[in-house]
């Protein structure tokens, strides 16, 4: 049916689409809905990291970039980098001349878990021009006002000062930033030295650079806190060995010298019994529930 003024001039209804979504959105807050949005985002979300071994590399990488660059926001072609490493998809910046005119586009490539390209870069035109170098750039822009309008950066650098100020190696530091949805990419040189480093927040769809966060989260500061983590994490080694010794030392004297009343073959029972009931391990529930590639140790020499 059309609506018409009394003098027979059409009523514009442009403006409902804006204000039905507005109403559905205040009815999902009050009534403590499952967002419309957030359930198409989840359907579309069910991507897993490149894997090599599976072949059809260009597939692999398309199911990666394409839902990626819908749903997050990031400010630089570095951050964007950094997202697209967590799923073993690498891009990078060609620029050159053909028949004497500049031109510069982008590549993908697969990565191994090594973080090494397997195959032959494809060009970004293999996948359409919203995941090209200049579609990109404009969407650059788009999520810089949007993380702005949005107060994302606070947030995150609420969490990852939270992170941060509890913990003490670098593995500690990821794992209390993976509770809370939170993912970590450093980037370093030949020397082990921290060069970059970037936070992907999963719970705002947003890609940050350290340094936009804050000083204290910037590389060269990240560099200095952890420069020193094998060190430490050897020393914690050893106390624990000791303790391990020191145990074992007292063990032994007791057994030599059990106490009255005291059954050593209900100990040597309690112990067996011990040995072959496993504990129970429960599950982090608070753990992010999409599928990204599991964390290796460090490894020196990776850039992204």
């Amino acid at each position: 049916m059309t609506r018409v003024r009394p003098d027979g001039s059409l009523v514009p209804d442009s403006f409902e689409k804006d204000r039905s979504n507005k109403i559905r959105r205040e009815l999902e807050k009050e009534y403590n809905l499952i967002p419309a949005n957030g359930q198409k985002q989840g359907e579309a979300w069910q991507l897993a990291p490149v894997n090599v071994s599976q072949g059809n590399l260009k597939k692999q990488v398309a199911n990666v970039i394409k839902p990626l660059s819908e749903m997050y926001r990031f400010q630089t072609l570095g951050e964007y980098r950094a997202l697209l490493s967590l799923y073993n998809v690498g891009v990078e910046e060609i620029k050159g001349e053909n028949k004497g005119k500049p031109y510069r586009g982008l590549v993908y490539s697969a990565l191994d878990d090594e973080g090494n390209r397997i195959g032959k870069p494809l060009k970004s035109s293999l996948f359409g021009k919203a995941l090209g170098i200049e579609a990109l750039e404009k969407q650059f822009g788009v999520s810089k006002e949007r993380i702005k309008t949005d107060g994302v950066t606070a947030r995150t650098r609420t969490m990852v000062s939270e992170a941060l100020n509890s913990t003490r190696t670098e593995s500690e530091f990821r794992t209390a930033l993976q509770k809370k949805g939170i993912d970590l990419v450093l980037r370093r040189n030949d020397e082990g030295r921290i060069f970059g480093a970037t936070f992907i927040d999963h719970n705002e769809r947003a890609v940050l650079n350290g340094s936009r966060l804050g000083k204290e989260f910037s590389a060269n500061v990240l560099n200095e806190r952890f420069a020193d983590d094998s060190h430490r994490e050897d020393l914690q080694t050893q106390q624990v060995k000791s303790t391990d010794d020191l145990r074992q030392t007292d063990k032994s004297t007791t057994d030599k010298q059990p106490q009255a009343g005291h059954s050593t073959v209900d100990d040597a029972a309690s112990s067996l019994l011990s040995v072959l009931t496993p504990e129970t391990q429960g599950q982090d529930n608070n753990q992010p529930s999409l599928r990204r590639k599991k964390k290796k140790k460090r490894r020196y020499g990776r850039q992204l």
